[in-house]
């Protein structure tokens, strides 16, 4: 392979990487990214165990969240009532700056976009959590966080 030859594949990968850079940066909520509710996450919803939601967020939510009605801001924020919250607007906890420009509201497609990848969702939010890989375990989680509600909304 000549220098030509490998200068014009680089430039290539270079291309590639940039325009994977920028769809990466196309799902930020801060960038405008804002998900669908798909088909396919009606049904991870519909068919979620939430009581392996439950069981999940006590192993490793809990740590940080508070989710009981009545409790209160940890070193994360309070959980109880999330759904149709505005990101970053409860009072007497101190969000990260990126939370606070993210301009969404929790939702099914919202909680389940930031808890697959958090980084990718918020740059720089201050969540010491990267995500959760697998979708069901990731629906089973936002249907639990579903019943920290005085009225839990409605499955899609």
């Amino acid at each position: 392979m000549t220098f030509l030859s490998l200068s014009r594949h680089g430039i290539a990968l270079a291309s590639a990487l940039a325009a994977l850079q920028s769809a990466a940066a196309d799902m930020t909520f801060a960038g405008g990214y804002r998900p669908a509710l798909s088909a396919e996450l009606r049904s991870r919803l519909a068919q979620a165990d939430p009581a392996a939601g439950a069981r999940f967020f006590e192993r490793k939510c809990s740590q940080c969240h508070d989710g009981e009605k009545g409790g209160g801001h940890a070193k994360g924020p309070f959980l109880w009532n999330l759904f149709g919250r505005q990101a970053a607007s409860i009072a007497g906890f101190a969000f990260s700056d990126a939370m606070k420009r993210s301009g969404i509201a929790w939702d099914y497609a919202t909680l389940d976009h930031y808890l697959a990848d958090t980084e990718r969702a918020i740059p720089g939010k201050a969540m010491n959590f990267v995500g959760i890989p697998d979708p069901a375990l990731r629906a089973a989680v936002v249907r639990h966080l579903r019943s920290l509600n005085d009225t839990p909304p409605a499955l899609p």
